[in-house]
């Protein structure tokens, strides 16, 4: 069975960085997608009526300051399009008139007015535009009473047809795929199939659907002829259809689809036979497979994404434009009234790198030897294909000259198109694939929970959820988290040598008057307890031992500005606690000493803005937050100075950020993007700049990660979500990997938390250990990797963890400026009398694998030589070669015996 290779491409938004945003774009109701793009520029229209912006598709060359525009008609810009020969030549219609207008290489600097070329006098306003496929500066422009065929060279008018019989208005205008005939389609969906040299017209107009089908765009479908129109049934419902031209009364195939109603944008890609479709007004881009579309009687869907804001238009780039070292295979540019945004469809795979079974030869877009004058007189030009190699990207012309030779847009370019065969070569894709398959140790990693209810706890009643999920937390003594309640306001205490099984009634902690807000347990102190309500007031406790009773009483009460939006004990320094609380001043956060119940600084750089996250880095010197301006921040907590800030591409609702590693300078962020999905992301906080982003999968739902700092594995899961996803995160490429998941036997997930790592059973090579929350259960989780030899200690999985140990006191912390104080101190995981794995003794083969080295060695043998003495068939070739090139041929066969007598031919 062949099925495509296309079939898993997937539609995927790029991130904020490349998006143009906050621009001032038309909201456009005209039958144009408003929107073009070249390989170097891309062109919308303006909210200033008959203004065009052009952006660079490089988005570090956009300067957002300077935004200069076209004024390219008085009346509105009703269509535009990029030469397919020249990425820097635009096209404009509008008024009565098309324009064309140079683009310089790094784009306009100021307003310009003035056109490189104008036709003037179109009969009737012009609607659309559609350049040849094939000939340079050949166009076909929709006007209001005619079809114009025009060279826009010599500007003048080659053809004209007449259609106001059968309608006004040409909305649409497409060419074949080889030049030469075109269809276009009338305000009142009368349809028109000519050819203009020799002048036939064929019309496809009211009635002869019986359905009713009301045509907007066409586009044809490659070499093959046949034409895809969309537009609307009978019932107003969207629909594809798909028409041999000839025959316009009957489809070849009637599609309506279950989607929203609005003016339909198709896109066809005539290499991949991908039809990307999106629709005015609503937030959808579909992908259909149309390769087998006619045979089959059905345009095949693909896949669709939410775009997370509402298309105005659509446009799809050339082919030269594309990364296709990230498999892209089509690239769209969509936008709204206020963003352009690229739309990149790839097609997963492995191993990145240029993969060139994606890539079909495509059409060249170097200028044909074919004039406009020649073409009138029947002249055709074959189409060109060019092979896609990895170095091929973006090398679309941009025509050079002075402005004379500007003018002269369709000369002939000095390079000849050349087809170019892609020669595959083994060796670098064997290197490519050899430092793929060169794989985490943590790939198996995996999650055990047991089922037994003597192993878990249960008849947990769980309370509300506090401010950003932490919803449990815990030490090497105590579990915490909230307890249903009147009020909200109790959070319970589990001993963690409490017996499993059935929970009953727990002692509580209880003394705030308003709904706790946020809690945690100290790390270093384990009797040390904060917690933070609506109040205002965080309220510091000392856990009894044995405790029955609710406690009631706090050690200490810290007043804070507003509602307590998240508490973090230091994890190096007992007693200092950092908090962030939002007031009707805005959002500070705040240092204390708690033992002396004091505080030690104040960081109000937050503005107005509500704090999402916050963490300590591995030394605990510095805090990373992320707030509800998209921003996240590297602050120095002691001197309310911020070292690092930038803006992240996930949303501000529910975005969490942490260290990666002891430099404090590469920061991960998870949080949601455009269309409601979920992503990690790994950024330079230093340079700002995202070095690479994972889609995270599952539900969506308020997401909990835990993140184990020395080995660098992310734990992701999400309220509400039945299970974890495990990632690896590094400082260096390829930043993100995604590893496994683990389903949880308890059920979806209202808490989760990890224990120290000090508290791992490496005997078992249990390389982290948590907690689960639900609804009614509390269970712990083991995570695990296989390993053959368990026996030995897995060097290369438990790497030196943090020590438990404070480092100083809290006064000392507060007043201290020698950072090699604050270094965190490192332990050994590895337990004595345990051998690690990187020294333990060889192991002995297996059958399975003393076989394969016999295998080995009888292949490494020298094989049997030929009579001759010759190891292979070229060698053999090669001998039979050298002998014919040294046997003398001066002579033939008939002179090998001398000189004949006329008699021995005679009877």
């Amino acid at each position: 069975m062949n099925q495509s290779k296309f079939r898993f491409a997937k539609i995927q938004l790029l991130s904020k960085e490349r998006c143009f945003r906050n621009l001032n774009l038309s909201d456009t109701s005209s039958t144009s997608p408003s929107i073009a793009a070249s390989s170097h520029f891309i062109a919308t229209t303006s909210l200033s009526a008959g203004r065009v912006l052009v952006l660079p598709t490089d988005i570090s060359k956009y300067d957002a300051k300077k935004s200069p525009l076209i004024a390219a008609h008085a009346g509105g810009v009703s269509d535009l399009g990029f030469t397919p020969f020249h990425a820097d030549v635009l096209a404009t219609g509008g008024d009565e008139s098309i324009k064309l207008w140079k683009i310089p290489e790094d784009g306009f600097t100021s307003d310009v007015s003035k056109p490189e070329v104008e036709m003037k006098e179109m009969p009737g306003s012009v609607h659309s535009i559609q350049w040849n496929p094939l000939v340079d500066n050949l166009m076909a422009v929709g006007c209001k009473s005619a079809l114009k065929i025009c060279d826009v060279k010599e500007q003048k008018c080659l053809f004209s047809f007449d259609l106001t019989s059968y309608g006004t208005d040409l909305i649409n205008v497409s060419w074949d795929y080889f030049g030469k005939e075109i269809l276009c389609i009338s305000k009142n969906y009368t349809m028109h199939y000519i050819d203009p040299r020799t002048k036939k017209e064929g019309t496809f107009g009211k009635g002869v659907k019986a359905s009713g089908f009301r045509p907007q765009r066409a586009i044809f479908m490659g070499a093959g002829g046949k034409v895809l129109i969309s537009g609307v049934s009978s019932s107003r419902e969207p629909s594809l259809n798909i028409f041999d031209p000839r025959k316009l009364s009957d489809p070849l195939v009637d599609q309506q689809l279950s989607v929203s109603p609005g003016y339909l944008f198709p896109m066809y890609d005539h290499d991949t036979k991908i039809l990307s479709l999106a629709i005015r007004g609503s937030n959808m881009v579909r992908l259909y497979d149309c390769a087998k579309a006619v045979k089959k009687s059905e345009i095949k869907p693909l896949s669709q994404k939410m775009l997370g804001f509402v298309v105005a238009g659509c446009c799809m780039a050339p082919k030269y434009a594309l990364d296709v070292q990230q498999s892209e295979v089509i690239r769209l540019y969509s936008r709204d009234t206020s963003d352009v945004n690229p739309v990149s469809i790839r097609v997963p795979r492995k191993i990145t790198g240029f993969h060139p079974e994606l890539y079909p030869k495509t059409l060249s877009n170097h200028v044909y030897d074919l004039s406009c004058e020649a073409w009138v007189k029947g002249g055709n030009a074959t189409p060109k294909l060019l092979a896609i190699d990895e170095k091929m990207s973006n090398f679309a012309t941009i025509s050079k000259g002075d402005s004379k030779e500007t003018q002269q847009l369709g000369e002939k370019q000095e390079e000849k198109s050349e087809t170019k065969e892609f020669k595959e070569e083994i060796s670098d894709i064997r290197k490519k694939i050899s430092s793929k398959l060169k794989r985490s140790a943590y790939v198996y990693l995996g999650g055990k929970q047991t089922t037994s209810k003597d192993k878990y706890f249960f008849d947990v009643k769980t309370g509300r959820p506090v401010n950003m999920q932490r919803n449990l937390a815990l030490n090497k003594k105590f579990l915490a988290f909230p307890w249903k309640a009147i009020g909200g306001s109790a959070v319970a205490i589990l001993p963690r040598d409490h017996k499993m099984g059935r929970i009953g009634d727990l002692p509580k902690v209880r003394g705030h008057s308003d709904q706790v807000t946020a809690f945690d347990l100290s790390i270093l102190q384990p009797s040390k307890m904060a917690t933070g309500a609506g109040e205002g007031v965080v309220k510091v406790w000392t856990i009894p031992e044995n405790m029955k009773d609710d406690l009631k009483k706090e050690d200490c009460s810290l007043p804070c500005s507003g509602k307590i939006l998240g508490l973090w004990f230091h994890p190096l320094v007992p007693d200092i606690l950092l908090s962030a609380s939002m007031g009707f001043e805005g959002c500070d956060m705040r240092v204390w000493n708690v033992k002396e119940e004091k505080e030690v600084s104040l960081i109000n750089v937050h503005g107005e803005t509500e704090v999402m996250s916050a963490d300590w880095n591995v030394n605990g010197s510095l805090i990373v937050t992320t707030a509800k301006d998209h921003k996240v921040r590297v602050i120095d907590p002691r001197k309310n100075k911020v070292l690092y800030e930038f803006e992240s591409q996930e949303s501000a609702r529910g975005t969490h950020a942490f260290f990666l590693d002891a430099s404090s300078e590469i920061i991960a962020c998870i949080g949601l993007i455009k269309g409601g999905e979920r992503q990690v992301s790994v950024y330079d906080a230093k340079k700002g700049k995202c070095l690479g982003s994972k889609e995270i999968e599952g539900e969506a739902g308020a997401m909990m990660p835990q993140f184990d700092i020395d080995t660098g594995l992310l734990y992701i899961t999400a309220v509400g979500a039945p299970s974890i996803q495990f990632f690896l995160l590094a400082t260096q490429t390829p930043y993100i990997e995604k590893l496994s998941s683990y389903k949880s036997l308890m059920g979806d997930f209202k808490g989760f938390v990890l224990n120290p790592k000090i508290e791992c059973d490496v005997k078992k090579v249990e390389v982290a250990h948590g907690w689960q929350l639900s609804k009614d259960r509390l269970s712990p989780i083991s995570f695990t990797v296989p390993r053959k030899r368990p026996e030995f200690f897995q060097d290369d999985l438990f790497v030196p963890t943090r020590s438990p140990k404070p480092l100083m006191d809290a006064a000392t912390w507060s007043t201290n400026t020698d950072e090699k104080k604050e270094q965190a101190k490192y332990v050994s995981l590895q337990p004595a009398g345990m051998i690690p794995l990187s020294k333990a003794p060889k192991e002995k083969l297996t059958e399975r694998e003393l076989k394969y080295q016999r295998k080995k060695q009888e292949m490494a043998k020298p094989k049997p030589k030929g009579v001759l003495g010759h190891e292979s068939a070229a060698e053999v070739r090669d001998h039979f070669r050298n002998l014919a090139d040294m046997m003398d041929t001066s002579t033939n066969q008939w002179d090998a015996g001398g000189d004949d007598d006329d008699s021995d031919w005679s009877d």
